[in-house]
């Protein structure tokens, strides 16, 4: 069953279509197809670790040597072998950091043709101050290539008293944006005295339960782009 899903999958079916071509349940397939990737990444960690130790830090078009010993000791910890982080830096700057497993750059030559050592990193800085992202709906959005091997960077002229969230991915044969990891959400500090104030309304109305989440706290919907399907992405 796993070798059709993989069949189909290359092909461009969703899940939905899969599942009515083998003639069963869309959460059969997703099962097979998660277990699958899972087992991808889990084989290729110990490689991958070994191949970074090997590699020499990538020149990196940020600012980042007041962030080296974080780099060199924690970030380890914090990510474990794939993920995405994001901290404050500074009133208007963040430190960004993250490690793309092995099995997600299988998928984008699998599906995209998009080869590891072939396509120029792109990170973005989306501004998702009170709202409810879901990976298309940012205030604004701050973009900027990085060279292929990066794995952190210091990201400047952003807003004080804002909210953001980092994305690293690279661009498709469109020239349209294909996420790979997403990070944390983060607040920037207040700057001014204009700045007090500004969520009394919001909290007001929380309090009053006129809000069943607090408008001032940022949510990041987990959203996979490879769930969408084929037709979703030529519309593109």
């Amino acid at each position: 069953m796993l070798e059709q899903i993989l069949e189909l999958r290359r092909k461009g079916l969703s899940f939905r279509k899969i599942a009515k071509e083998l003639g069963t349940t869309v959460g059969k397939v997703q099962y097979q197809w998660t277990k699958y990737m899972k087992s991808l990444e889990e084989g290729e960690q110990a490689a991958d670790i070994e191949e970074r130790n090997k590699t020499e830090e990538a020149n990196n078009p940020f600012e980042t040597s007041a962030f080296h010993p974080l780099m060199k000791k924690n970030i380890c910890e914090i990510l474990g072998n794939n993920g995405m982080g994001a901290r404050v830096a500074a009133a208007t700057s963040a430190f960004v950091f993250w490690r793309i497993p092995k099995g997600k750059w299988r998928i984008l030559d699998q599906y995209y043709g998009i080869k590891q050592h072939e396509c120029t990193l792109i990170l973005k800085a989306n501004d998702i101050t009170s709202i409810i992202y879901n990976g298309k709906n940012a205030h604004s959005i701050k973009q900027m290539e990085l060279q292929n091997g990066t794995e952190y960077a210091v990201v400047g002229d952003l807003q004080a008293n804002r909210s953001y969230c980092f994305e690293i991915g690279v661009l498709d044969y469109y020239q349209t944006f294909v996420p790979i990891l997403q990070s944390n959400p983060i607040q920037l500090p207040r700057t001014n005295k204009a700045h007090a104030g500004v969520l009394a309304n919001d909290m007001e109305k929380w309090v009053e339960g006129h809000l069943a989440v607090p408008n001032w706290i940022e949510h990041v919907s987990t959203y996979s782009y490879y769930e969408m399907d084929r037709e979703d992405v030529k519309k593109k």
